[in-house]
């Protein structure tokens, strides 16, 4: 027979008081962590031999009961005495300057309409959260005024309207990639295999404007892939883009002739005008830096002139970089090692006045987007499918969770939307 404790019982019978919304905030760590961990299982999957895989593809349930075990004990350690001292720890950990998410997007904070690519095509968003699917499109980006989208889908190039309307459509020899519109909206600029070409905005005159055969470049580095060409914005003929070989140009859109060259950034990722038009932004995975443009002899053929680096942090990997409209502002979206795992932050650089960290979280980010007026910011968060509002001022900010489900038409998503654009500045 056992001997009864009345001192033991007693402790049983007291209830154990934690601050409000404790158990949640552990709910919503374990789910981010178990969808990174989900992400980069995938990643993994598709790199791996077919017998590794096969061999993995055996584990799952361990996995899970895993997931689920550390939930149980996550659980456990906050809602326990021990644990309480823990919690602050936690919650400043995983949830560092990120808003508390809301479960669905009832409204585009600041207003203006997001362009959106899902698995099933791309999705304008309201201002008011409603959804309208623009077909089954592979990419799409906007008109200046947002009053038409350049959607391509195989060799096929269509302008619509947002409601899905077309207007016209060509064909191009080959693939069609990453259109993008001049300020004016007169005209598009489009890769058709490895040529750039461009098209009048009635679907008229479409020409070949500079041959871009891949090629490797003198660093060895593997050639990039489609960085989308940026118009100047200044409203010039000017057209920038990266050959195959890795050249960064500035071409005269409407002779074809090249106004300018240099190297690129090996493995660059993105390019745009910036400073108005004074300056181009080039990123990479590791590199992100501002190269001037300098007369050469006349203002109408600029060359490009040196380079500056924009300090990142110590092994920071540039997941995405977005200029503001209007502003000197470069928001970049970066992720790295600290000493509890893989960080994030959105960064905000204004050029010769130093920069400040925006968010902070862990895992990784993805791309970032600014708002038409350049107050605010999108980032996007795929491991905890997430988008973050982010005000650059004041105010404060927004998380809208699932938001795969939350932007698929179908309501079944089979992947993390990209964003293409937040439309317009009035």
């Amino acid at each position: 027979m056992s001997r009864r404790n009345p001192l033991a019982e007693a402790l049983r019978e007291v209830k154990i008081r934690t601050p409000d919304g404790a158990e949640k905030r552990g709910l919503r760590v374990v789910e981010a962590a178990y969808a990174e961990r989900r992400s980069s299982d995938s990643e993994l999957r598709g790199v791996m031999t077919p017998k590794t895989s096969e061999r993995q593809g055996r584990r799952p349930l361990p996995r899970l009961a895993l997931a689920l075990g550390l939930a149980t004990l996550l659980a456990a350690a906050l809602l326990s005495p021990a644990g309480a001292a823990v919690r602050g720890w936690v919650d400043d950990a995983i949830t560092n300057g990120a808003p508390h998410p809301e479960p669905t997007l009832a409204r585009v904070p600041g207003g203006g309409r997001l362009l959106v690519q899902t698995g099933e095509g791309p999705v304008v968003v309201r201002a008011d959260g409603s959804k309208r699917l623009l077909g089954d499109y592979e990419g799409a980006s906007w008109s200046p005024h947002g009053l038409f989208v350049a959607a391509v889908k195989g060799r096929t190039l269509s302008a619509l309207e947002p409601d899905g309307t077309s207007h016209w459509s060509i064909t191009a020899a080959e693939r069609v990639a990453v259109p993008r519109w001049s300020p004016s909206g007169e005209r598009i600029a489009y890769f058709s295999g490895f040529d750039l070409r461009v098209v009048a905005g009635d679907g008229s005159e479409d020409r070949l404007l500079a041959g871009s055969a891949p090629g490797t470049p003198p660093d060895g580095s593997v050639s990039p892939a489609y960085v989308p060409p940026a118009w100047s914005p200044t409203g010039a003929d000017e057209l920038a883009y990266v050959t195959g070989a890795a050249r960064l140009r500035i071409i005269d859109s409407e002779t074809g002739a090249v106004l300018a060259g240099a190297p690129a950034l090996s493995r660059i990722t993105s390019m745009d005008w910036a400073d108005g038009g004074r300056k181009i932004l080039e990123a990479s995975p590791g590199t992100l830096r501002l190269r001037s443009l300098l007369p050469a002899g006349h203002p109408a053929r600029p060359g490009l002139g040196g380079a500056r680096r924009l300090a990142l942090p110590p092994g920071a990997t540039v997941n995405d970089a977005a200029l503001a409209p209007q502003r000197p502002l470069v928001a970049v979206s970066v992720t790295y090692w600290k000493k509890h795992g893989t960080y994030s932050e959105v960064i905000v650089y204004r050029p010769g006045h130093g920069a400040r960290t925006l968010l902070s979280v862990p895992g990784s980010l993805g791309q970032v987007e600014w708002s038409p007026d350049g107050r605010r910011l999108l980032a996007a968060w795929p491991g905890a499918n997430q988008w973050l509002f982010l005000p650059l001022e004041h105010g404060s900010g927004r998380a809208i969770a699932d938001i795969s489900k939350a932007i698929a038409p179908s309501g079944r998503p089979t992947s993390f939307p990209r964003l293409e654009g937040w439309c317009c500045r009035r």
